[in-house]
């Protein structure tokens, strides 16, 4: 039931420890995130409590009355269970080995040298680890600008091709010239005879 169009909970595998079943959303099924609870105490993921409440105004458990505004915080020993709990990295599937508190986890993502940013060099998309995007920009990139130690030599090894292949293209049009020409007269000359 979890929807990838709103922020959900947490995957489980994330964590270092099994969580209980009792911090779980009800509605996307992950470990709570960002909880709230109705009055009778039935835990909820924030995101995922609004989004339930833009279609329902009954708590999914107890189906009491609910709306955003009747909506309260968890209780302190939630908030702080969850926020203690050590999770993986958001970029753990790219390489960062980090395990931190929840209560932690935004601030190192910020921070976090596996978050993927896109290479800066035109013409180029590919999206790399921040820790990553110098060395790739400079290094491996085949959009990279590349310093020519020896431009002015290739330049003028570039203009005299170029020269030649125009001189050898000119001698090739007056040939064809001169050709079509006596084709033109030999074809003339067997018209009139």
């Amino acid at each position: 039931m979890a929807c990838s169009k709103y922020e959900v909970g947490y995957e489980d595998n994330r964590f270092e420890i099994v969580v209980s079943q009792r911090f779980h959303c009800p509605i996307c099924f992950l470990v709570l995130k960002d909880p709230v609870m109705c009055k009778n105490e039935h835990y909820y993921c924030s995101s995922c409590m609004k989004k339930h409440l833009e279609n329902s105004s009954f708590c999914p458990t107890c189906l009491e009355h609910l709306s955003v505004d009747t909506l309260r915080p968890a209780s302190r020993i939630v908030n702080d269970y969850i926020s203690e709990l050590n999770i993986h990295c958001d970029f753990y599937p790219r390489g960062c080995p980090e395990m931190v508190q929840v209560e932690h986890l935004k601030r190192h993502v910020a921070s976090c040298g596996f978050s993927p940013v896109q290479c800066s060099n035109d013409g180029c998309n590919v999206l790399v680890n921040a820790s990553d995007k110098l060395h790739h920009e400079t290094e491996i990139c085949d959009f990279r600008k590349l310093k020519c130690h020896d431009c002015g030599q290739l330049k003028n090894e570039v203009k005299e091709v170029k020269d030649q292949i125009k001189n050898e293209m000119k001698g090739m049009k007056e040939e064809m010239k001169s050709e079509i020409k006596n084709e033109v007269k030999e074809g003339m000359k067997e018209i009139i005879d």
